[in-house]
C-alpha cells in the first residue's frame, strides 16, 4: 500500500494553503518545506509523506490557485455588457478580499515560462481569454460595443490589466475599481 492511500486529504489541503500563504509573502524563492511544516505544526519530514518534492507541492499550489479563480468561469445574466461588468467586478472583489491569492497567481505567471507548470498556466489563460473574446464578439454583434474593436486584442488587454491589478490588490484596491470603470468606458467608446 502506498503512502498516498493513507494520506489525510484535509491535512494535505492545509499544507497547500499554508504553502500558498508563504508564497504570497515571500514568493516561490522563499518557500521552504520546513516553514510550511511549522505553520501547520508537523515535522518537516512528514511533508515528504504528502509531497515527495517541493515541485509537487508547487504543482498542488498551482491547482489550488486555479480552483480559487473559478470566478473566471462563472456566467452572469444580462447583456454582454452586463456580463463583462459582472466578470470584472467579481474579479475585483476577489482581489480586494483575497490579495494573497493574486500574489501567488502572479508568482505562477512569472514562473510559468521557466518550469513544467507552464502548460497549466497557458491553458488557464487561454481559457480566460477565449471566454472574454466570445463575450466581446457577441456584444459587438449586438451593438453594445463599437464594431472596430478587435475582440482578441481587447480580451488580451483586459487580462493584462487584471493581471497588473492583481499585483496591486493589497496596496491600491480603489485604483483597481476606478481602472475597471475607465476600461469599460474605453471599450464602449465613451
Amino acid at each position: 500500500m502506498s503512502g498516498s492511500e493513507n494520506q489525510n486529504p484535509d491535512r494535505k489541503n492545509e499544507l497547500v494553503r499554508a504553502a500558498c500563504e508563504i508564497i504570497a509573502l515571500k514568493g516561490f524563492e522563499g518557500l521552504r518545506i520546513r516553514d510550511v511544516a511549522a505553520q501547520v505544526g508537523i515535522n518537516p519530514a512528514t511533508m515528504y509523506y504528502y509531497f515527495q518534492t517541493k515541485e509537487i507541492l508547487i504543482d498542488y499550489v498551482t491547482d489550488y490557485v486555479f480552483a480559487q479563480m473559478d470566478i473566471l468561469t462563472e456566467e452572469a445574466p444580462g447583456t454582454p455588457r452586463d456580463q463583462l461588468h459582472a466578470h470584472l467586478f467579481r474579479l475585483y472583489r476577489k482581489m480586494r478580499d483575497e490579495p494573497g491569492l493574486f500574489a501567488v497567481f502572479a508568482e505562477i505567471q512569472l514562473r510559468s515560462g521557466r518550469n513544467v507548470s507552464s502548460p497549466k498556466y497557458i491553458d488557464f489563460e487561454n481559457s480566460w481569454r477565449h471566454k472574454i473574446e466570445l463575450l466581446l464578439q457577441t456584444g459587438i454583434k449586438q451593438g453594445y460595443w463599437p464594431n472596430y474593436l478587435d475582440p482578441e486584442q481587447v480580451a488580451i488587454t483586459i487580462i493584462i490589466l487584471m493581471q497588473g491589478a492583481g499585483l496591486q490588490a493589497s496596496t491600491y484596491p480603489r485604483r483597481i475599481e476606478s481602472s475597471i470603470a475607465q476600461l469599460e468606458r474605453w471599450i464602449s467608446g465613451k
